[in-house]
């Protein structure tokens, strides 16, 4: 990833003692553990650190991959991922935000955000043209921080289907 972006909104990160950057793989069990927090959340997935770590890991050899971590006063607060897509509504590259999750302690207090905000700022630089992300239909917090983001709210309905 190209640290560029994160210098665009370096006054405002510098003045809290919050950092946001690239996750490395000395990230790799802080990151599983918030996955396990997330996931405890989610109805629709349940944690396995073996399955966590290996996706993790595998999203971090992926040049494609934007992988960051918050991180306070060296521990690891909160982590957010992007994938680019290629959509054909969009006739080009969209970016789907996975696993944005803060340490139930740090949560309402802007890290979320300023993830977002990184993750924004590197998406756009890499030419997307929008963001999407799946969340708990009952989970009434992450909505909310969605709505207070501009995020919008759509028809479709996620699906899936196992093949393994």
């Amino acid at each position: 990833m190209n640290s560029h972006p994160l210098k665009k909104i370096g006054d405002r990160l510098r003045n809290r003692e919050i950092k946001i950057r690239p996750a490395t793989t000395s990230d790799l069990g802080s990151m599983t553990s918030l996955l396990g927090e997330l996931f405890s959340i989610e109805k629709d997935f349940t944690a396995n650190v073996r399955k966590q770590r290996l996706g993790l890991a595998t999203l971090m050899a992926s040049e494609d991959a934007t992988m960051l971590v918050a991180v306070l006063k060296r521990e690891i607060i909160g982590m957010c991922t992007l994938q680019p897509l290629i959509s054909t509504a969009e006739g080009g590259t969209v970016g789907m935000v996975e696993d944005l999750v803060v340490a139930a302690s740090y949560r309402g207090k802007g890290v979320g955000a300023m993830l977002l905000d990184v993750i924004e700022i590197i998406a756009r630089e890499q030419g997307m043209t929008r963001l999407q992300l799946l969340t708990d239909k009952d989970n009434e917090g992450a909505l909310r921080f969605y709505d207070n983001h501009q995020w919008q709210r759509l028809n479709l309905i996620p699906m899936r289907k196992r093949i393994d």
